[in-house]
């Protein structure tokens, strides 16, 4: 009865944990965006559209942080984790077309080729789905050994 109650008491400080630690991260993943969005106020007023688009990849990216952070160690976390890196890599996709912005203003006109640019960020998204399935299948190979009883050998 009283290893019930600290078993009980123990999963609701985990839980609770789990809650505060994913609102202040989810906050300050906010308070960033919030901060940063002024200083490129200028960049947005030259490319139509994409302050939305931010705002919404910021939302989501902000959900999947937060079910990642909630499922903590569970084989859902990466789950979510891999979620988060595979909506990176689309979203990175979708909202570049060719590689290539353009703006102009009167008679001048920019054009930047960010296409290395994209391709360095979406490798290293696939990095980190790679790292996400790869922590995934270890936490489940782990939870097979301890379920079985078989232990590694131990080095001496």
């Amino acid at each position: 009865m009283v290893e019930e109650k600290k078993k009980r008491k123990n999963i609701v400080k985990d839980v609770s944990f789990r809650v505060v630690k994913a609102a202040l991260k989810a906050i300050l993943v906010y308070l960033i965006y919030f901060l940063l969005a002024p200083m490129l106020a200028p960049l947005f007023g030259l490319l139509p559209g994409i302050i939305e688009s931010l705002e919404v990849f910021v939302a989501v990216y902000i959900v999947l942080m937060l079910l990642g952070d909630l499922t903590e160690r569970t084989v859902f976390q990466y789950f979510f984790s891999t979620a988060r890196a595979l909506f990176f890599v689309a979203y990175l996709l979708l909202s570049m077309g060719d590689g290539a912005i353009s703006t102009s203003y009167e008679n001048f006109s920019l054009t930047v080729n960010l296409t290395l640019f994209y391709t360095i960020a979406v490798t290293l998204s696939l990095l980190g789905v790679a790292s996400s399935i790869l922590q995934a299948i270890n936490f489940m190979s782990e939870r097979a050994e301890a379920t079985s009883g078989l232990q590694p050998p131990q080095k001496a």
